[in-house]
């Protein structure tokens, strides 16, 4: 069953070019272990500087499979740096769809 993960991260306003930089190179590697990302956004209004990731996942143990995926990759302790320079909030939401769309 499909499940999405509706992502909101409140980034420093200072940060946001290394957030988008550093996601460029996590994306890629969290595709590469079956996430999908959908749809990655920046508000216009409300909280400035607010992104919210639209992920697709197989089912909620896909999730944990990517995240371990991704800790285990050479990569992760420069991209985990700027995530934790720059990220000052992070919620996770599951989410289902539904069938009127």
């Amino acid at each position: 069953m499909t499940v999405y993960v509706h992502v909101t991260l409140k980034v420093k306003a200072a940060g946001v070019t290394d957030f988008v930089a550093t996601m460029k190179k996590a994306v890629p590697i969290l595709e590469a272990h079956g996430w999908r990302l959908v749809l990655a956004l920046a508000q216009r209004t409300g909280r400035l500087n607010t992104v919210i990731d639209i992920w697709e996942l197989e089912d909620f143990d896909h999730f944990d499979r990517g995240l371990k995926g991704l800790t285990a990759d050479p990569r992760f302790p420069e991209i985990k740096a700027v995530l934790d320079a720059n990220v000052q909030s992070e919620t996770i939401v599951f989410a289902d769809r539904l069938n009127y769309v």
